[in-house]
């Protein structure tokens, strides 16, 4: 029998790694992925306009929080939201939750 092992669903983190679940939710059920400390800790952005969201990741702005995923984080300790884009999760679990990104871009983040 061949078992799967996998590491951290947001980054290439080994499974060997410190991980945690990271919650969010599909159509009719919540889905967990597992989560790195690195990728757990990222700090939250602050938009200064209200009603504005920025991505966890990479600081993108967007005016709905329907275009961002958030998972709820649960790591020892560290407990909280994440909020990340389709672009920071590339063929990661933000890209299939995350919706109408580009409609709703208020600021790209810098290069």
């Amino acid at each position: 029998m061949q078992q799967t092992l996998s590491g951290c669903a947001f980054c290439d983190a080994l499974p060997s790694s410190n991980l945690g679940e990271a919650h969010t939710w599909g159509t009719d059920e919540r889905i967990t992925h597992p989560i790195c400390v690195d990728c757990a800790i990222q700090t939250q952005p602050d938009p200064d306009e209200r009603n504005h969201h920025a991505c966890d990741g990479c600081r993108l702005v967007v005016d709905t929080l329907a275009a961002l995923t958030r998972f709820r984080v649960e790591l020892g300790h560290l407990k909280g939201p994440l909020q990340l884009c389709a672009r920071c999760s590339s063929g990661g679990p933000a890209t299939y939750w995350t919706r109408d990104l580009k409609e709703h871009l208020v600021v790209s983040p810098e290069e």
